[in-house]
Formats: structure tokens, sequence, C-alpha cells
């Protein structure tokens, strides 16, 4: 009989556990038929989106059509969900109706929470959407000298090493066009990166003083406003901004009893799985759930969840296909000014108390890690085309 997998959602973690199921399913003949639901027409890497905006990248390196999933067996609805009936394994949609499940995948992302501090919504720029990211190159490329600030509202926020990235790239580009530019960002964390650890962080911090980027810790942002920044207990000036959204949990997900945790902005999650604390036949491995698995709001952890999320369902599909497991070490890159930067986290989970233990280091600063990642970004697109 054949069994019904739909996920939703056309990013990393539904384009990484629709492929999987497809390729897993017909090698070994297993009566599978997978479903994937999306709003998007396009399958966007966005962390490919700075690149669009620093210049390194076009948009069409970024982005390809979401149908063309369907190379792989998977079929494509593209329809927007809007609420999720667990209990009677149907997922509604604005045009599609309802559909019906044996196993669900979830992987919505998060929504940005633009209007959350007056003010954001309406000053500033931001790279968080591809034409967000044109916007702000625009903007940059006019921009002649000054005071740049990055504005992180709140913590966790996606991809935490973003605006140390941003912030670094900027300012030796600028400094080697000779533009005086103060960059200096604004963060609730009280260090850069604190939340990786003291090795990753000093890195950070060094490369930042070397750069003559300033860090400056807030107690929290009360108002964005024209050529200033409002903090509790004080105010900066800026020139140029460049901000940073507040999470939000996606819509089908606030509209559906039982996927809002005790924070609002997250979606439960079980630490140990990633299966939905009631509903063992629902993976929640989506953004909008590391934070309750205890991990960052990142693509990297979202891509392992999601195997991991598809080794589960072939497990109990076929009674025998192995289960390796959630990787117990996660290594990310990124761009260290005009280097390149890898670092490692290792993530056991502790059974006493039920959650992760996160313990990060650098593993290399190095030309050849930035090569690297702009590589295997644009591969990963450029392998849906």
């Amino acid at each position: 009989m054949t069994k019904r997998v739909l996920v939703l959602g056309g990013g990393t973690g539904g384009f990484v556990a629709s492929k999987a199921l497809a390729e897993k399913a017909h090698k070994i003949g297993l009566d599978l038929e997978i479903t994937l639901v999306t709003k998007d027409q396009y399958h966007e890497f966005q962390p490919l989106y700075a690149d669009v905006a620093f210049g390194t990248a076009s948009p069409d390196e970024v982005r390809a059509p979401i149908e063309n999933m369907r190379r792989y067996g998977v079929k494509v609805v593209l329809d927007k969900v809007t609420k999720i009936d667990a209990a009677n394994r149907k997922v509604s949609t604005a045009k599609s109706g309802d559909l019906s499940y044996d196993y669900l995948i979830v992987s919505l992302g998060v929504d940005y929470h633009w209007d959350k501090y007056p003010g954001l919504n309406k000053y500033g720029y931001h790279n968080y959407t591809l034409d967000g990211a044109l916007e702000l190159g625009k903007a940059l490329s006019k921009f002649k000298g000054g005071r740049l600030a990055i504005l992180v509202p709140e913590i966790p926020h996606r991809c935490g090493m973003y605006p140390y990235e941003a912030a670094t790239q900027l300012a030796e580009s600028f400094a080697k066009r000779g533009l005086n530019v103060q960059v200096t960002v604004y963060s609730p964390e009280p260090k850069p990166l604190n939340g990786l650890g003291p090795d990753i962080s000093r890195v950070w911090q060094e490369r930042m003083e070397k750069a003559n980027v300033k860090f400056v810790s807030h107690k929290g942002l009360e108002e964005v406003k024209d050529k200033r920044i409002v903090f509790k207990g004080g105010e900066e000036e800026y020139d140029f901004l460049i901000k940073i959204p507040p999470s939000k949990l996606p819509e089908p997900l606030a509209n559906s009893p039982g996927f809002r945790s005790p924070d609002p902005r997250w979606a439960p999650a079980r630490p140990k799985d990633f299966r939905h604390p009631d509903y063992d036949d629902i993976f929640m491995v989506g953004e909008h759930s590391m934070p309750s698995a205890g991990l960052p709001t990142a693509g990297i952890p979202v891509h392992f969840a999601a195997d991991f999320a598809v080794e589960q369902i072939m497990n109990e599909l076929t009674g025998g296909y192995p289960v390796m497991g959630y990787a117990e070490t996660m290594t990310c890159v990124g761009y260290f000014g005009t280097k390149g930067f890898a670092g490692t986290c290792e993530l056991p989970f502790d059974e006493r108390l039920g959650k992760r233990r996160l313990v990060c280091y650098t593993v290399s600063t190095s030309p050849i890690i930035r090569l690297m990642k702009e590589a295997f970004y644009k591969a990963w697109v450029a392998s849906l085309k």
C-alpha cells in the first residue's frame, strides 16, 4: 500500500527531505508518494542573498524553479499552507483543499517580524529577501562614508554569524576603496557570537578589531528613527543602517493548535529526534523549531534534521533501514572579512539533561574556505537547474 509523505516548505529542509526520500525509496523499490507543498515558485538559497547585496553573485545564481523537484519523482504543489490538523492527519491549503498524509515533515522557516519595534520596518536596509538584497546593493553603491550600523534587535535570529560576516566584509571593502566608514554592530549579545563559545567569539572579536569594526552590546531595542537608534538606556546615531529581522512563527503554525512553543516565536520539537511532542508522525525540521531542539537557527542544523527525519521514516516503513542519527558534529563556514572561516560544533545528546550540549571551536581561517563556501552554495542551486 502506498505511503504518503507530505513535506511543507521549499527551502533547505524541504529540499533535502524530499530529494533524499525520493532517492532512497527509488533505490530499494519502496512505494512512497512524496508531495512538496510550497507557496514559492523558486527554491532560493538564502545564504547567498548577502553575496547578491555585496556584488559577488547574481539573482540567477541563488535560485532555481522548485518544480524541477519533479525530476526526482517528487510531486510539487505550488500553494500556501494555511493550517495543520495533526489529529486527523490533514493539511489545509489556500487553493488545493485538504491534503492527507501518513508522515508530515514541516520545514517552513521563519517569518520576519519587522513591525515588532517602532520604525524597524521603515528605516534601513536588509538582505533577508532577494528584493531586499538588490535594494541594499544599490544603496551601498551610493554610500560615500560615515557611520554604518548593523542592528541586531534580538537573538536568536536567522544565521547568527551573518552580522559579523557582513561587518568585516564591508569594513575591509570600504577601506580598500579609500572610504572613511565606521562599521558598528549593535547586538544584545554580550560578545560577538557569544552563544558559540569563547573560542569562536575570541577569533571573531580579533578579526573585527583588525578591521576596525566596533561592537556594542545593547540592553534592548526600543525604536528606530531616521539617523538614530533608541535603545533602553541610550541612543546611537547612524548614516546607513543594515537591519536584522526579529523572528516570527510562520502563520500556518501560528494558526494550528499545538504548534506554538511557550516562547511564541518558535514551534515545538523533541530535542532528540525532531518529532512533534504529541505526534510521532510529524517531524519539525525547520528553523522555526531549532531553538526548541537546542540548536541555532541556521541552514546546517536544518539540513541534518531533515536527513535524520528521512532516516527515521525509512526505518519505520522498511523495518530495517539504518538510522545514523543526528550528526554529533557539524562544521559551518562563513566569510571572515575577505577571507573564510570554518568552525566546528560538537553537539552530543545528553540523556540526563534531555538536550544537546554545544561545544564549538575554530578550525581554520583561510581564503580557501571562502572559495569552498562560494563553490558549495552555487553548486547547490545549480543542481536544481
